[in-house]
Order: structure tokens, then C-alpha cells, then sequence
């Protein structure tokens, strides 16, 4: 017969199935990307947005940052994709939180309001991001995100 422990044990295993895989995916994708280089055309394929239009969209550069990061250049990462280096940190915060509300069990999660507009910020931000890095006016300045 189970105990009341082996019993908590097990559910909490079962919440922390999804970030553990999650976090377990993203280390090996990570590790891929450091050993295979993305700078070298035809590693990982074409943008499609970019290949029909010739327009960058806001994760263009994207596989060349992390490849930069994980070889510690975080100045050539950011010349590749700030929105990348940006969004690392925030990455990694709501993976530890996702983790850390899996391991207490069942919290409130934020009202619908509260999560529609975070994901339309995060989208205006990718929309503005996008823009901004295609105006021939930036494009000098820009010159290794292409």
C-alpha cells in the first residue's frame, strides 16, 4: 500500500513532467545549436518569410545568437538578434517559475486580462521589432542581423 508520501511524490512528479522535458529539450536544442554552426549556410535551412520576401523577421539571426552565446560572445550576439538576448533572461525566469509553481502544486494563475495583455505586448513588441530591423533607415546600423 502506498504511503501518503510515495503518493505526494509521485503527483509531483507528474507537475513536473512538463518543465523538466521542456527544460531537457531546450539544454539538447541548446547543445546543438553550440556544436553545429549556423553560420555555415544550409545547417539548418531558410526563413521562410525571408525567402519569399527578403524581409528579416524578428527571430532572423536567432540560432546564430545562441551559437554566439554559448561561445561566450555576447556583444556578436546582440549584433545578431537583441531580441534573442533580450528574451533569454525572461525565458529563464518563467521556466523557473513554471518549475517552482509545479514543485508547490496548484497556485492561482493570472486572471485571462492579465495573460491576454502580456501576449499581446509580447506580440506588439515582436511586430515593432520586426519593423524596425526591415527600415532601410536602420539598415547600416544593422548590418549583422542579414
Amino acid at each position: 500500500m502506498p504511503t501518503p508520501d510515495s503518493v505526494g511524490a509521485v503527483e509531483r512528479w507528474d507537475r513536473l513532467r512538463g518543465p523538466v522535458l521542456a527544460g531537457a529539450a531546450t539544454v539538447a536544442v541548446t547543445a546543438l545549436v553550440h556544436l553545429v554552426d549556423p553560420n555555415e549556410p544550409g545547417r539548418y535551412g531558410l526563413c521562410p518569410l525571408r525567402l519569399l520576401t527578403g524581409l528579416a523577421c524578428p527571430l532572423c539571426g536567432g540560432l546564430r545568437a545562441v551559437h554566439a552565446l554559448t561561445h561566450g560572445r555576447a556583444d556578436l550576439a546582440w549584433g545578431l538578434n537583441p531580441a534573442v538576448v533580450l528574451l533569454l533572461p525572461v525565458v529563464v525566469v518563467a521556466w523557473a517559475w513554471w518549475t517552482g509553481r509545479a514543485w508547490r502544486g496548484p497556485v492561482p494563475r493570472p486572471s485571462p486580462r492579465v495573460r491576454g495583455a502580456l501576449a499581446a505586448a509580447a506580440l506588439a513588441g515582436m511586430v515593432a521589432f520586426a519593423v524596425l530591423r526591415n527600415l532601410p533607415a536602420l539598415q547600416p546600423h544593422l548590418a549583422a542581423l542579414t
